[in-house]
């Protein structure tokens, strides 16, 4: 089990989101969730090198889209959900639509 983990969820779909919460938050992950990136309050947290997970569509409203998000050395790994497609950087993951949950948990426990 992946204890002390902090991991922002940055989705729109409030019903993915709480199911997302709910079972990370059971893996005894630290979970925040976030309308946009807020540094700072990361910071607060006391967040070193967290895990922003995001759909697609909350990732490419940030300002600068997932480029920005993924030149951003604050995160230890970025899990987009609905993206398609390899990513040239190996710490950002594209997670498919169906049962995202279960890959993002998988992933998250091969740290």
């Amino acid at each position: 089990m992946v204890l002390n983990m902090l991991v922002i969820l940055m989705v729109r779909e409030s019903g993915l989101r709480s199911a997302l919460a709910a079972r990370l938050a059971l893996s005894g992950m630290d979970v925040v969730s976030m309308e946009q990136v807020d540094s700072v309050r990361i910071g607060r947290l006391g967040g070193v090198s967290p895990v922003l997970v995001a759909d697609v569509d909350a990732a490419s409203a940030h300002p600068g889209g997932l480029a920005a998000l993924g030149g951003d050395p604050m995160w230890e790994r970025l899990l987009i959900i609905g993206a398609d497609g390899d990513s040239a950087s190996p710490h950002i993951h594209h997670v498919g639509r169906e049962d995202p949950g279960a890959a993002i948990a998988l992933l998250l426990r091969q740290r």
